[in-house]
Order: structure tokens, then sequence, then C-alpha cells
């Protein structure tokens, strides 16, 4: 579910817009995910991560999750 970027409200799709629940601000989901991605760079900057821990925790996360689903597969 996504969140709003402004006041961390639910937002939902009401076509073509993304609306917020609570501050009602909406936008598109282009804009939405180009916000995200301005966010996640700016709270990496603050923790001083660098771009290679960041992109091997995202491999193991993406590692994890399919691992799991393969066995949820099998039973």
């Amino acid at each position: 579910m996504a969140r709003c970027p402004d006041c961390g409200g639910e937002v939902k799709y009401k076509a073509p817009f993304m609306v917020c629940l609570d501050c009602g601000l909406s936008f598109r989901r282009g804009e939405l995910d180009r916000v995200k991605t301005e966010v996640r760079a700016e709270q990496k900057k603050v923790i001083g991560e660098s771009t290679e821990e960041t992109e091997k925790k995202e491999r193991d996360r993406k590692r994890a999750y399919h691992d799991w689903y393969l066995k949820k597969e099998e039973k």
C-alpha cells in the first residue's frame, strides 16, 4: 500500500491520480515513484550507507523472498 510523501497517510488510486485520504494531496503514479526515490536517497545519505551496501541489502532481501516463495510452492 502506498503512503503519502507529505503526511504519511494512506493513498488510493482514483484515475488518473493517486489521492491521499488524510491530507487530500493528489499526484500521478510517476510523481510518487520519483519522490520515493528522492526520499530513499536522502535517507541513505543521512545513514551514511554506501551504494554497494545498499545494493547488497536489496539483493539479500530479494533472495530471501525468492527462497520463501519457492518453499511455499513446494507444499
